[in-house]
């Protein structure tokens, strides 16, 4: 009878452990299914976010005080006419390694964080006002994008590692051959200080606006033309032997 009861008991003892031990699986396994899920939006998030095409009201930190992502394709600030007129350039060139890549004169980094300090009234100023005088940059409905794909803004020549004073992020002139801005050149500068002014100090003057951003960017465009126009002729560059690489004179 003792040994009948104890066998019970075990019995008894034996399912209660199977139970827990199933009910912590099915726990185990609806926890690594919520993760999944969790991870799953995540992934979706950040792909949604790196999609993002940051127009004219996106901060420097992004848009909706989200962190910028960025964006994988390095030449997606090129619009196709953009393309096109240096495929062209450079079909004409072949083989010619001062005839190869476009540089921004007002580096293209600078454009997004100085339209964030702007109102839409200001933003729609420079649309109104340089759009005539670049219709082929102003075909995208982005004016970060237009100012990025501005004829007169562009110079070209060897790639960036051929270069010795390749500037990176800042300036970058066209200069004659005594070393000296050429006049496009200086009122592009004139609008670059500026523009980095403004950035530094996180508010725009909107006097200086007109005369010190506005002014320089539509006569570097009158002095350029209405066509894209990417001319070899206009960058000068000087070789250097010892170094195998090219440089501003």
């Amino acid at each position: 009878m003792h040994a009948q009861a104890s066998s019970k008991a075990e019995y008894a003892r034996t399912r209660s452990r199977r139970g827990t031990e199933r009910g912590g699986a099915s726990a185990g396994g609806a926890m690594f299914a919520l993760q999944r899920t969790v991870g799953n939006a995540a992934d979706t998030a950040m792909v949604q976010r790196s999609r993002h095409e940051h127009g004219d009201g996106c901060g420097p930190t992004g848009c909706g005080g989200l962190e910028v992502v960025q964006r994988a394709r390095v030449k997606d600030w090129k619009l196709g006419s953009t393309s096109t007129e240096l495929g062209s350039v450079k079909a004409n060139h072949p083989g010619d390694p001062l005839v190869d890549t476009l540089h921004h004169i007002i580096p293209k980094s600078l454009f997004q964080p100085f339209l964030a300090l702007l109102t839409q009234a200001q933003v729609q100023q420079i649309r109104t006002r340089l759009a005539p005088l670049a219709p082929a940059a102003f075909t995208s409905p982005s004016t970060d994008k237009a100012l990025k794909n501005l004829p007169a803004n562009f110079r070209i020549g060897p790639r960036p590692e051929d270069r010795s004073d390749d500037p990176k992020n800042l300036i970058d002139v066209n200069t004659t051959a005594s070393g000296n801005a050429t006049p496009r050149s200086a009122q592009l500068e004139n609008a670059y200080n500026y523009m980095t002014a403004a950035i530094a100090a996180g508010v725009v003057n909107p006097t200086g606006f007109s005369t010190q951003f506005l002014d320089p960017m539509i006569d570097a465009c009158r002095q350029h033309g209405t066509a894209i126009n990417i001319d070899p002729a206009r960058g000068t560059w000087v070789s250097d032997p010892a170094t195998g690489k090219y440089h501003r004179p």
